[in-house]
């Protein structure tokens, strides 16, 4: 009897495991499911790194999107930030007036594997969520935003979406803070990354995509690729100089 009731235990403990593993495959299926029906791209980057991008729209690749980022973030501490504008038109009182709006339409964070790309679209259904989830992101002080040159952007941001990010690094600032040389707080992102040997600068010819309608569902591979390139020089940027400073103060 004894040894029944030995045997009978084990093969309920083997069964609670099987059907464990089974719910873990299953749950491990539904997220890749996820991905895959998520906008994402698989962008290389000039120094070999071959960057994840997800384009954010619906609620479903929002939720898993920051659950990613927080878990990059966790590690790294440091997000490239960038944003894109398009141009939308303006209500006037005078019909006959064509006013156009220059409004920001992506956010764009990047880790060193991944780049999400936040579209700031009024009329999308999830668009109350979504600022909600990237408000809170913005928010956390322990991580530690970068970009090159958007004090003007970060201003806009809290004007037109309430959106305010916590700890900002300026990099423009910053580099000349920690290198010297006036000169290198006018580069941009791309120019600042040749600068520091990250990658060769891009051809002018290289970036044609300069009036995109960034809340079209279109989008194509080349004008993700355009998209991803400053933010991820931003991350690059930041995250180097913030290991120099931190010798420099070491030292």
């Amino acid at each position: 009897m004894d040894s029944f009731c030995f045997v009978h235990q084990g093969s309920l403990l083997l069964v609670c495991i099987i059907l464990l593993a089974i719910t873990n495959l299953k749950s491990k299926i539904m997220v890749e499911q996820n991905l895959v029906t998520m906008h994402t791209f698989v962008i290389p980057m000039a120094d070999g790194n071959d960057l994840l991008t997800v384009l954010v729209s619906v609620k479903n690749d929002t939720d898993l999107s920051f659950n990613r980022l927080f878990g990059d973030a966790a590690d790294d501490k440091v997000v490239g930030f960038d944003t894109e504008y398009s141009l939308e038109p303006k209500f006037s009182r005078d019909l006959n007036a064509h006013v156009i709006e220059k409004i920001i339409a992506l956010v764009k964070l990047c880790t060193k594997c991944r780049c999400i790309l936040f579209r700031l679209d009024k009329e999308n259904i999830h668009f109350v969520h979504l600022l909600k989830k990237l408000s809170a992101l913005l928010a956390n002080r322990d991580i530690v935003f970068v970009g090159v040159r958007k004090r003007d952007d970060l201003a806009k941001l809290r004007n037109d979406y309430g959106l305010e990010i916590s700890n900002f690094v300026e990099l423009s600032e910053l580099v000349v803070s920690v290198l010297g040389g006036p000169v290198l707080g006018t580069y941009g992102a791309r120019e600042l990354a040749s600068y520091l040997r990250f990658f060769e600068i891009l051809n002018p010819e290289t970036r044609p995509f300069l009036l995109i309608i960034w809340l079209d569902n279109s989008l194509n591979r080349e004008q993700i690729m355009c998209a991803v390139t400053d933010t991820y020089a931003a991350y690059k940027i930041g995250k180097k100089l913030l290991e120099d400073r931190s010798w420099k103060w070491l030292h």
